[in-house]
């Protein structure tokens, strides 16, 4: 390449250095003598920086706040110091309250450590990432990536961007200015339409479209000048064959009269006439035959047929003829004016014949950009849109006027025994004279696991079992009778009525640690009829099956005859819906003083409930309770015997380090409250609700209960639940903050002052 192109190309590849230097200038203060304040000047001098917090700033804001177990000392040289919301003079406080913050000559103190309760094996880290006002600037972009400690190992989080207002300018006239570098380069495809010496192309088009019709007439002519000697050879060979065929019939005239004349002389002498006619016709043809080849010059043909047909042999003929040379291939192929290919101009003819008329000059400046993208791009724009938004929690744009506060939450899962994680932000800032300041890394924030399996009862790794002197075996059974009057037992009709009651009298008699010291037999029936015939009936009904039992067990039975049941009674009619008088049936039960006059009103005024009593509830009061009387004989009276349950301590153990599901399969099988909570701690609320109602009342099992109501949405019975715990054991007041679910509730509900009273 020369000089001259050189100088041409030169002046393009300016346009890219413009771009460069007008993005750099676009960012930078003209100073005198070429100085420059850097954007981020003001950082230098002055020590604030971003910082986390807890979301309401640290300490106890009310009772609804995160609880507080410690506290971060930080010292100030302020001597003026005045007193900000929720702060106190320590010198005017009696004691200290975490949930204040105190303020002294020297010292101001803040809490930098919370609970964050575990639930499912995960806890929730919600911090405050606060970037004030001194912080931000417009022409900056803030960057905070907070870190995550967890013991020995150190996670980024998702990063926060806080884009400023002159920044994103910044950053969009970048990418216009790129946009315009790229809108100026050409694809190849285009070359052929935008990069071409259209002067010089016009006249090669026109060139090559001439020499195309030069071809083509040249074809032309050379085709039309056969076609004309061949037709002045056709016209010869037609003179030749009217001529030969001319002189083939007065050679057969001649020949004919001739074989005439010598038959007639013949004839006049007496001579044989016989085949004059046939020797001149041979005369004739070999006449015929050497004119054809002394006359055309048919003298290739070894043998001429006196019957040859000459139009016939018109093309062997004229192939024998002299052909000029130019003529000659085209004789040969046969080729006629249709055989010519007109040969058009294509775009394709355009295309290649602009391929060597290109701008050279603006293709190498083109080129050059185009390999040059990526590093043009990296030049001008300075601060690039994020391509991966994955580690991205929030990129927005701010107006550096007031304060940020982002809430932050992060899950993270919680390892068996895991006791803390700790949070720190790391932040830079970007400003658009791709200036950069870092700051120090924010103060730790310190989460504790707070975890349900806290809760874990380990006084039940004893277990206290209260042993009593006396006891009893109940059980009931519905005798069938022949007839309702009757009172003699039936054994046929009660087939195996008493199996239970001798099943568990041999099994207490063959214990040694028990003796059965009677059997109580109580006999009811319905209020149909007499009471007094009643009483009697259930007696005897009493009495017959006292004497079918002492010929099956060898103990003393006692009869207590109870006569008409009307407890079971009242009882029943309670649990019907479908009785309309129900209310005044049990009131005149209850009031009543003659039972047999009563019955008879009930039937009388209430025919339609009577029938519903008389035919579905007396049933069930012809009924037989019966009582084993048990007294234990390796005890003198009621004590409590322990017992140390080294299985259970290893459940205990495992629920406490958060291995739930081999905590589960120790302890479910003693139902109790730790199988409750080791349910909850792995979500399992509906399983382990029945579990608490059947345990006796206590404060954890009401505290448990309300957590599982709250996580089911019935605040109203959770609030019965808590409360009741906290009025059980007010301690429990104390534990409701570290525990999401009763601490919502609280906070919701306003529940605190209610819980506080206890």
């Amino acid at each position: 390449m020369g000089r001259n192109d050189i100088k041409r190309i030169v002046p393009g590849l300016l346009f890219i250095g413009t771009i460069v230097v007008m993005a750099f200038n676009s960012c930078s203060s003209n100073k005198k003598y070429g100085y420059r304040q850097l954007e981020i000047e003001r950082l230098f001098m002055q020590t604030t920086k971003p910082e986390i917090d807890f979301l309401d700033g640290g300490g106890i804001q009310g009772q609804g706040g995160p609880r507080t177990i410690t506290e971060e000392v930080s010292f100030t040289s302020q001597e003026d110091q005045e007193l900000e919301e929720n702060e106190v003079f320590a010198n005017q406080a009696e004691k200290l309250d975490t949930s204040k913050v105190y303020k002294l000559s020297e010292v101001v103190i803040k809490v930098k450590s919370n609970f964050a309760p575990e639930r499912d094996g995960k806890v929730n880290l919600d911090f405050n990432i606060i970037a004030s006002v001194d912080v931000l600037d417009p022409n900056w972009r803030l960057i905070l990536t907070p870190k995550l400690i967890d013991g020995d190992s150190i996670c980024r989080l998702d990063t926060v961007v806080l884009v400023g207002e002159g920044f994103q300018d910044k950053q969009i006239s970048d990418y216009e200015a790129y946009d315009d570098f790229l809108s100026a380069i050409v694809d190849t495809s285009a070359y052929d339409s935008l990069f071409v010496n259209w002067k010089t192309l016009y006249k090669e088009i026109h060139k090559v479209q001439r020499r195309n019709y030069n071809d083509y007439r040249n074809q032309y002519d050379l085709i039309k000048g056969y076609e004309n000697w061949k037709k002045m050879n056709e016209m010869e060979f037609l003179s030749m064959e009217a001529l030969a065929l001319r002189h083939k019939k007065h050679m057969y005239s001649k020949y004919w009269r001739k074989a005439e004349n010598q038959v007639i002389k013949n004839a006049e002498k007496g001579k044989s006439t016989l085949g004059i006619h046939e020797k001149y016709d041979e005369k004739y043809k070999k006449d015929y035959s050497g004119f054809l080849k002394n006359k055309f010059s048919l003298h290739w043909l070894d043998s001429i047929p006196f019957d040859i047909n000459l139009h016939q042999q018109k093309d062997s003929i004229l192939k024998r003829s002299h052909i000029p040379g130019r003529y000659k291939e085209i004789h040969m192929n046969g080729l006629t004016l249709g055989d010519i290919e007109a040969k058009a101009f294509t775009k394709d003819d355009s295309v290649k014949i602009a391929k060597h008329h290109y701008l050279i000059d603006e293709i190498v400046l083109n080129e050059l950009n185009m390999n040059r993208k990526d590093d043009v791009f990296k030049e001008i724009v300075e601060f690039p849109y994020r391509a991966d938004n994955s580690k991205i929690r929030v990129d927005t744009l701010i107006t550096a006027e007031d304060d940020i506060v982002f809430h932050y939450r992060q899950p993270w899962s919680v390892r068996p025994g895991m006791k803390n994680l700790k949070i720190v932000l790391e932040s830079r800032a970007e400003a658009i004279d791709r200036s950069v300041f870092a700051f120090p890394p924010s103060d730790t924030l310190t989460y504790f696991i707070a975890s349900l399996s806290q809760l874990a009862d380990g006084s039940l790794i004893t277990e206290r079992k209260k042993l009593h002197k006396h006891m009893f075996d109940k059980g009931t059974v519905y005798p069938n009778y022949k007839t309702r009057k009757a009172h003699q037992f039936d054994e046929g009709l009660n087939s195996g009525l008493f199996d239970k009651l001798i099943e568990a009298y041999n099994e207490y008699s063959s214990k040694e640690e028990y003796a059965v010291d009677s059997i109580i037999i109580q006999c009811s029936v319905d209020l149909m009829g007499d009471w007094e015939d009643n009483l009697n009936q259930s007696s005897q009904r009493g009495s017959s099956i006292s004497d079918y039992l002492k010929n099956k067990v060898n103990a003393h039975v006692v009869v207590k005859p109870k006569g008409e049941d009307w407890s079971t009674l009242v009882k029943e009619i309670q649990k019907r819906d479908d009785m309309p008088n129900s209310a005044a049936i049990l009131e005149m039960l209850t009031n009543a003083v003659y039972p047999d006059k009563t019955e008879e009103d009930i039937k009388k005024l209430y025919p339609a409930d009577y029938k519903i009593i008389s035919k579905e509830i007396y049933p069930k009061l012809q009924r037989i309770d019966y009582f084993i009387e048990i007294s234990r004989t390796d005890i003198d009276y009621d004590t409590v015997k322990e017992t140390y349950r080294e299985d259970y301590a290893e459940g205990i153990s495992l629920l406490r380090g958060g291995e739930y599901m081999d905590a589960l399969e120790i302890l479910a099988g003693y139902g109790d409250y730790n199988t409750a909570l080791c349910l909850v701690c792995m979500g399992y609320n509906d399983r382990a609700l029945p579990i608490l109602d059947r345990l006796p009342e206590s404060p954890k099992n009401e505290y448990l209960a309300a957590i599982i109501f709250s996580r089911k949405s019935d605040d109203k019975e959770a609030t019965k639940r808590l409360v009741n715990a906290c009025k059980l054991d007010p301690g429990l007041y104390d534990r409701i903050a570290l525990d999401s679910e009763v601490n919502d509730l609280a906070n919701k509900l306003n529940l605190w002052p209610r819980l506080s009273k206890y």
